[in-house]
C-alpha cells in the first residue's frame, strides 16, 4: 500500500485595482485548480467599479478578502503576504489578469514537496510554452528577471523578505535578489506555470525598468560588474551572438 504524499499548503493572493473582467478570468482560473490544499487571498485598493461585486459573487470560493487604498501593487503585495496562514508552505501571485496554464498546475507539481525552497518554472506565451532559465545565475540576474507568475515562493522564506514599494515597477526583481542573498535555493521546474499575456506597466515602461533596476544592482557589485561586462560585449558581438549570450 503506497503511503499519500504530503500536500503543502499554497497560498494564492490576486492583488486587483479597477480590474473589473480581468479578474474574473483569475478568480475562475484560481478556482478551477484541482489541487485541494489551497487558499485564495484578494487584495483590492478600494475598487470603485465592479470588482467588489464580483468578488462578492465568488466569496465562498475566496478565504480573505480586503479592499482598501495601497501605495500601489508592491504595497498591496506585501499586504497579501500578512494574510497568508500560518501553516502556508508556498505562495504564488496571480494578480488580475493572471491564469495558470492548466487546472492541474499545482497537482502537477506540489505533492510530497517541502517549503524549504522557492521553486519557477516556464510560461505560455504567444500561443507556445517558453522555457525560463534553468538555473537562476548571477549572470542571468545581472540584466534579466524570470517571470513573476511563475515563482511559488517558500512561504516561511518570502515572510522574512518584503517588497521594497520605493521600485515601482522593480520590486520583485530586488526581492529575488534578497532572497538568494540570503542563501534561498530556487528550483526549476520543467513545467508551464502560468499564461503570460504580458503588456504590463514593466513592458510599457521599458526605460523606468532598466532605470529602476541599475540602480538596483548599483547594490550588488558582483551583479553590477556582470551587468556591466555584458552590456559592453553586446555592443560588440553581432546580433546572432548576443542573443546566446543571454
Amino acid at each position: 500500500m503506497k503511503a499519500k504524499l504530503h500536500l503543502p499548503k499554497i497560498s494564492i493572493i490576486t492583488v486587483t485595482y479597477q480590474a473589473g473582467p480581468r479578474l474574473e478570468a483569475t478568480i475562475q482560473s484560481v478556482m478551477g485548480q484541482t489541487y485541494r490544499n489551497k487558499e485564495y487571498i484578494i487584495v483590492d485598493g478600494g475598487s470603485t467599479d465592479e470588482t467588489l461585486a464580483l468578488v462578492e459573487r465568488y466569496r465562498r470560493f475566496i478565504n480573505t478578502v480586503i479592499s482598501e487604498p495601497d501605495e500601489g501593487i508592491y504595497d498591496a503585495m506585501n499586504k497579501g503576504l500578512t494574510m497568508v496562514s500560518p501553516d502556508s508552505d508556498y505562495v504564488i501571485f496571480m494578480n488580475a489578469g493572471d491564469v495558470f496554464y492548466n487546472h492541474v498546475v499545482l497537482d502537477a507539481l506540489l505533492p510530497g514537496r517541502t517549503g524549504a525552497g522557492h521553486l519557477y518554472g516556464n510560461i505560455y506565451r504567444n500561443g507556445s510554452v517558453v522555457s525560463q532559465a534553468a538555473r537562476l545565475s548571477d549572470f542571468y540576474l545581472s540584466t534579466q528577471m524570470i517571470c513573476h507568475q511563475s515563482i511559488l515562493f517558500a512561504t516561511r522564506l518570502h515572510r522574512r523578505v518584503l517588497y521594497d514599494c520605493h521600485y515601482s515597477i522593480s520590486a520583485d526583481f530586488k526581492a529575488v535578489l534578497e532572497m538568494r542573498k540570503n542563501g534561498d535555493t530556487f528550483e526549476k521546474v520543467d513545467q508551464a506555470i502560468c499564461k503570460y499575456e504580458g503588456g504590463g506597466v514593466s513592458d510599457r515602461q521599458r526605460q523606468e525598468l532598466f532605470r529602476q533596476r541599475h540602480e538596483i544592482l548599483l547594490q550588488y557589485p558582483m551583479l553590477l560588474r556582470m551587468y556591466r561586462g555584458k552590456t559592453f560585449l553586446k555592443r560588440c558581438l553581432p546580433f546572432r551572438n548576443q542573443l546566446r549570450m543571454r
